[in-house]
């Protein structure tokens, strides 16, 4: 199974994958020359993917250019009916319940939306070949939440990163749309 993972494989829950994927690529503006906020990259990367089975999509990348990278990789794939598995990392802050302007839930919330229109041909009257799931983890942890939240419990990225490895070893006929998942207090 070859593995395409849009991350930095030296942070997070990147990280924790490449320790169970050591064979996979992995493609980001901190450890290579891939700014994924530019389309001409987007689409580049999503010309790459279709010499891979799986595509993660781990990076947060800021204005919806999350959003537009999973878009350009799913397109590429139905354009070349490319039979793979789309992972892509989202958040449970994508449901907001507070009033807010900060923009990183809406933009979750799109992204979340837009993986489970393309989970959903899945389903479908005609066959489809890609399978998809959004995942939406809590906080995590890393540096920067640790920093950020230092009180507050956070999922581990190991944990998180076994989570990829199960989807990945479901059967071929089985499509887990979302996962969404929190640490309990």
């Amino acid at each position: 199974m070859k593995v395409l993972v849009a991350g930095n494989k030296d942070y997070g829950v990147a990280k924790s994958i490449y320790k169970l994927f050591p064979y996979a690529e992995f493609v980001s503006r901190s450890n290579g020359d891939w700014d994924l906020s530019k389309y001409q990259a987007q689409r580049d990367l999503a010309k790459k993917s279709l010499d891979f089975d799986v595509f993660i999509s781990v990076s947060t990348i800021w204005k919806f250019h999350q959003t537009t990278l999973v878009q350009e990789v799913s397109k590429a794939w139905e354009e070349s009916n490319h039979k793979g598995y789309m992972i892509v990392f989202g958040s449970s802050a994508d449901t907001p319940v507070k009033a807010s302007t900060w923009m990183y839930p809406t933009e979750k919330k799109a992204l979340r939306a837009y993986c489970r229109q393309i989970s959903q041909k899945s389903s479908g009257d005609q066959p489809w070949p890609i399978k998809m799931t959004y995942i939406a983890p809590g906080h995590i942890h890393t540096p920067k939440q640790d920093e950020k939240h230092p009180t507050r419990k956070k999922l581990d990225c190991d944990y998180i990163a076994s989570v990829v490895k199960w989807l990945l070893s479901q059967p071929d006929d089985v499509n887990i749309s979302e996962i969404c998942f929190d640490r309990k207090v």
